[in-house]
């Protein structure tokens, strides 16, 4: 008997019970014992259709378990595509030389349209008779002078 006595192993005190059962006896007579409130009882009924769903096997337990491995692996999928693109993706260079050649042929073929209108400005101009826009037996009016 000479051991220590842990917190433990000590007797706990216990309330009075006949306090206690006086306090309930009185609220039931005076009817402040009621039923909980609406806000209680909608809490209890989340709560506990929660539990109920929340363990494994159930349905909704099922479904948030497949929402949330698929958004893990869409983000390894990320990560992934990112990786490739960033270490062994040389499509965008292929691409940006197609464009610097697509651009300079269009440079081109606007100067040889260019060159040519004005190629054909020039034969018309050499052809140009403005003896021909005037009215029979009438001078020729300014704005038709060359």
């Amino acid at each position: 008997s000479s051991l220590p006595v842990l917190p433990s192993q000590r007797p706990r005190a216990e309330a009075p019970r006949a306090c206690l059962g006086r306090r309930t006896m009185a609220q039931q007579i005076e009817g402040s014992a009621a039923k909980p409130s609406f806000f209680s009882r909608v809490g209890t009924s989340i709560a506990t259709t929660a539990r109920s769903n929340f363990r494994p096997g159930a349905g909704l337990y099922s479904l948030c378990f497949g929402a949330a491995a698929g958004v893990a692996i869409s983000g390894f999928v990320y990560v992934g595509r990112t990786m490739q693109v960033m270490l062994f993706d040389h499509e965008y260079y292929k691409l940006q030389s197609r464009k610097r050649y697509y651009e300079k042929q269009l440079i081109f073929t606007r100067e040889q349209e260019e060159t040519q209108a004005a190629h054909y400005l020039g034969a018309m101009a050499a052809e140009y008779d403005p003896a021909a826009t005037r009215m029979p037996f009438k001078p020729l009016e300014p704005k038709y002078r060359f």
